[in-house]
């Protein structure tokens, strides 16, 4: 395996190379494009972190658009997934993340492996004043103007890229981004310690929990930590059903959760919202049996907020007045 990270790495540092010597040369949006990324396989909390951005850029008036990848979606190729005023397709379509926040934010999202092409058509569309680019950082074909990358204790801890790792680049790449956003960790990289950087943590709103046993049903990269917030807030578990992250729930899958529920007398589920757009289907299947879902929303809360948003506002001011 280490063999096989070694031949990735080559790979790697001569794409970086081509994108450095401006020998390939990225394509740059009429709009002011911020990329949230990261640089470890598995999840560290970017669709929260572009829902924070995308919605407190709309408190300040900003038409804002968002592209994305669409990971393990059921569709090839460009897709709008949302216009300026409504969803134009379905979850299996466009992807758990994608749907979401398009969902949540209602503003323009498009969809393509290769990002830069989604950008292109974005710019062809509409006339966005910010546009977000979900998982951005190794899609080096797109300029961006801020280039936000979230670190977490595994990116720090991991030692090998992929395949016999977790990394997707060598972690002295971090150079390259503007802002490293550290989440629930007091830890640093070293190699890039002079990088303007800030804490969050994730938590979660515990209005909709209740006093009775549940289950929970998630199909995210990182179920232990959901499971373990919920059992902060003194949630009580009976059974955690786990799915490999994005997986889309079967009938098959969904008539075992129920008959579980039935034998243990349990009438609440909790699970994500980025699970629940894919469980909302199944709404009627849950209330014939009495069986409530409870979807948990998750948090961002920045050690310091306003000096987050400030340093947001900054560089956004920064790029108009070198215009």
């Amino acid at each position: 395996m280490k063999i096989l990270s070694y031949i990735y790495l080559l790979i790697i540092r001569f794409r970086n190379f081509l994108y450095n010597s401006n020998i390939i040369k990225p394509y740059r949006s009429k709009s002011y494009v911020i990329s949230i990324g990261n640089i470890i396989a598995g999840g560290t909390g970017k669709t929260p972190i572009i829902f924070y951005l995308a919605q407190f850029l709309q408190s300040k008036n900003y038409s804002v658009g968002i592209i994305a990848g669409g990971y393990r979606r059921k569709s090839k190729g460009l897709l709008i997934v949302h216009d300026v005023d409504k969803l134009l397709t379905n979850v299996e379509k466009a992807g758990d993340e994608a749907y979401l926040l398009a969902k949540k934010l209602s503003c323009p999202l498009l969809i393509h492996n290769k990002k830069y092409l989604a950008l292109k058509e974005m710019d062809r569309l509409f006339d966005n004043d910010i546009i977000l680019v979900d998982d951005g950082f190794q899609h080096r074909k797109i300029y961006r103007n801020l280039d936000i990358v979230i670190v977490n204790e595994k990116t720090i801890e991991e030692e090998f890229l992929i395949p016999a790792g977790y990394l997707r680049e060598e972690i002295k790449n971090l150079a390259r981004a503007d802002v490293l956003l550290y989440r629930d960790t007091n830890r640093r990289v070293e190699i890039v310690n002079n990088k303007d950087n800030f804490n969050f943590l994730t938590n979660i709103k515990i209005e909709n929990l209740v006093e009775n046993n549940a289950i929970v049903v998630t199909a995210i990269a990182n179920p232990s930590i959901f499971v373990k917030f919920l059992q902060d807030k003194n949630a009580i578990i009976e059974k955690v059903f786990s799915f490999k992250d994005h997986h889309f729930f079967s009938k098959i899958e969904i008539d075992e959760i129920i008959e579980y529920c039935i034998s243990n007398k349990i009438e609440f589920i909790y699970t994500t919202e980025k699970d629940y757009v894919k469980l909302e289907s199944y709404n009627q299947n849950f209330s014939d049996f009495n069986i409530a879902l409870i979807t948990i929303e998750l948090e961002i809360l920045f050690d310091n907020d306003s000096m987050f948003k400030n340093y947001i506002e900054f560089k956004l001011n920064e790029k108009n007045t070198t215009n």
